[in-house]
């Protein structure tokens, strides 16, 4: 079983192989850590990524990352959510299948060291139980080649929820 590492803090601040993105279809900056990401990057980024091909919701895309402690970008669009109304459960299998497309692009890179931040819980307003029962079901089933797969949390309230939804239904 890959290592899971549950934490919270600056993903910023974080080394990998890869930082996964959340973005906007176009990869252009949106809100949030895709901001603090297309900030800190520059202009070589919104370069890299006006050459990529529009990116749908469950996505993924991957570029270079500038002055960042990790090699590669991996975009993911996340979906919103509607506060589980009848679009809830598309929702849900959106936001399963960022966390599959990244996973499947990562490994056709090579990449071994991937760091999340909790999909779909910031600007987009998933519950972070909501987000990390998702995140955990696609991560735990992983068989890919992977060393470790950190999700930095923002707070540690957020990493709480995280810990409480893995102990509950994904410990062994």
């Amino acid at each position: 079983m890959i290592p899971i590492v549950l934490t919270w803090g600056d993903i910023l601040t974080l080394r990998g192989d890869a930082l996964v993105c959340p973005a906007h279809k176009h990869l252009i900056c949106g809100r949030g850590l895709s901001a603090q990401i297309y900030a800190r990057s520059g202009a070589k980024l919104v370069t890299q990524c006006q050459l990529q091909p529009e990116c749908a919701v469950g996505e993924a895309r991957l570029t270079r990352a500038y002055r960042l402690g990790v090699d590669y970008l991996l975009h993911t669009v996340t979906p919103q959510w509607s506060s589980g109304d009848q679009w809830g459960a598309q929702a849900l299998q959106q936001l399963r299948r960022c966390y599959k497309s990244v996973l499947v692009l990562a490994e056709q890179k090579g990449l071994k060291h991937l760091l999340f931040p909790a999909l779909g819980a910031g600007t987009n307003r998933f519950p972070h139980t909501i987000a990390a029962h998702q995140a955990l079901a696609v991560l735990t089933e992983c068989t890919g080649s992977f060393e470790q797969i950190t999700i930095c949390l923002h707070t540690p309230a957020a990493l709480g929820e995280w810990q409480q939804v893995e102990q509950q239904f994904f410990s062994v």
